[in-house]
């Protein structure tokens, strides 16, 4: 839900409160630009009663463990059933001399060992990892109760299920243009797109997953919208979501594009069915 980003205290409490009076059970918080992940989340599940809550996901380079662990401790606790730690680490570890994975496991260590010295179990804090390379994948399975993935196709969701095992949960985080024409839908998708097109892990992801650079080129080609964005009316949008759920996912998590206005809750309210 990058929306939240754009949104004063107030703003975010109406919104959420407005998704889960029509029906949505879960909501992801990104961290990407604007706010903070773990004050963001205390202050949706204070604005809803019922919404399960993730962070999809927090930046473990941006904190320590022991913050991290802290922090998910207590909203779980506050709110028991109702929140999910994510965690994520980029490329960007490896200006620290050290590669994402061992980065992540020593993180997890060090996150287990806070919840144990606060008188907590691992299993009172469910958690994923955002996870895109065959590494950080395996690691969710080991250390994590399933993992969340974002800009992926199905191929990438099939894979990720065969990887994972049967069992574990896998969300997969899908951008979506409802009550929009293609060529509309593809320029509201470039807009939002033109970041991730800047960041070298998601390049690398994409890359392998089969595109080209003359498809990764800004503002990027046709064929890597298409792939990446569900458009069209809300019945199209959720065939779209269905391809994912075919190919393994346990939950997709739809993230609309475009404005936050009378237009887009419509289209969220559409689609809570």
């Amino acid at each position: 839900m990058a929306e939240l980003d754009d949104l004063d205290h107030d703003g975010v409490r109406r919104f959420v409160g407005a998704l889960e009076e029509c029906g949505h059970r879960m909501l992801w918080i990104p961290e990407v630009a604007g706010r903070e992940a773990f004050t963001t989340a205390a202050l949706v599940l204070g604005a809803t009663r019922r919404m399960i809550v993730g962070n999809g996901v927090a930046r473990a380079l941006e904190r320590v463990p022991k913050s991290a662990a802290s922090a998910a401790q207590d909203l779980a606790a506050g709110h028991p059933g109702r929140y999910v730690l994510g965690l994520g680490v980029s490329g960007a570890v490896r200006q620290r001399g050290i590669g994402p994975l061992p980065f992540l496991r020593d993180y997890l260590d060090e996150v287990d060992a806070t919840i144990a010295r606060r008188g907590g179990t691992r299993a009172e804090v469910p958690r994923v990892l955002g996870a895109y390379s065959a590494g950080i994948t395996r690691l969710a399975a080991e250390r994590a109760d399933g993992l969340i993935t974002f800009l992926v196709t199905p191929e990438h969701t099939g894979w990720a299920r065969e990887t994972i095992g049967p069992d574990l949960f896998l969300s997969v985080v899908q951008w979506a243009v409802v009550g929009r024409d293609r060529a509309t839908a593809r320029d509201v998708a470039r807009s939002r797109l033109a970041y991730y097109l800047t960041l070298p892990h998601q390049i690398a992801k994409l890359t392998r997953l089969g595109f080209t650079e003359a498809d990764l080129a800004p503002p990027g080609s046709d064929r890597l919208i298409d792939a990446l964005v569900a458009w069209g009316t809300p019945e199209q949008v959720r065939q779209a979501v269905q391809h994912q759920y075919d190919a393994g996912a346990t939950q997709v998590a739809v993230s609309l594009l475009g404005p936050l206005d009378d237009a887009k809750i419509d289209a969220y309210r559409a689609l809570a069915p």
